[in-house]
């Protein structure tokens, strides 16, 4: 027979364990007040058109900015060594690794437990392209995108994903 305070250890590391997997992460194309719509896996594929592709590459971005696709994700039931609000969160992206490039996300958003985010596509297109942009249109190729997500300065979750306009 087990003392009573072994049963209490037991019962304690149970009750730790439960509330369901922290810091889960998935890209999206976009949030609601449910949650996450259309989670993407491994690829984010975004229609080309519309867009302006009879100018220069900013004009392209610009055209798919002012269209309004976004990279969005969920960080569900987030979880950091201090008190998780608002004023604690930040988070930054990358793309095609350059991470000396990183630039602060679009929008955050909490509620309760839950983060959720993006980055516009125009963005994205932006730094990936900006060393043309004065170069007529051309199809990107697919690039990949690095998010990472903090409180303070404990990280929350990093993914990487790749994005692809067809």
């Amino acid at each position: 027979m087990m003392p009573n305070w072994i049963w209490f250890f037991w019962g304690v590391l149970l009750l730790s364990q439960c509330g369901g997997e922290k810091n889960t992460f998935a890209f999206c194309r976009d949030f609601t007040p449910e949650g996450c719509s259309e989670v993407f896996s491994d690829r984010a594929i975004y229609p080309l058109l519309p867009s302006r592709r009879d100018g220069t590459l900013r004009d392209f971005w610009n055209s798919i900015y002012f269209r309004g696709d976004r990279l969005a994700f969920a960080l569900r039931n987030a979880y950091s060594r201090y008190s998780i609000d608002f004023d604690c969160l930040h988070g930054h992206y990358s793309v095609q690794d350059r991470a000396q490039e990183r630039e602060n996300l679009d929008y955050l958003e909490l509620r309760g437990n839950d983060v959720y985010g993006l980055v516009m596509l125009g963005n994205l297109l932006e730094k990936l392209l900006s060393e043309n942009r004065n170069h007529r249109y051309f199809a990107p190729p697919p690039f990949r995108v690095s998010y990472a997500i903090f409180c303070r300065n404990d990280l929350l979750a990093r993914a990487a994903i790749v994005v692809e306009l067809r």
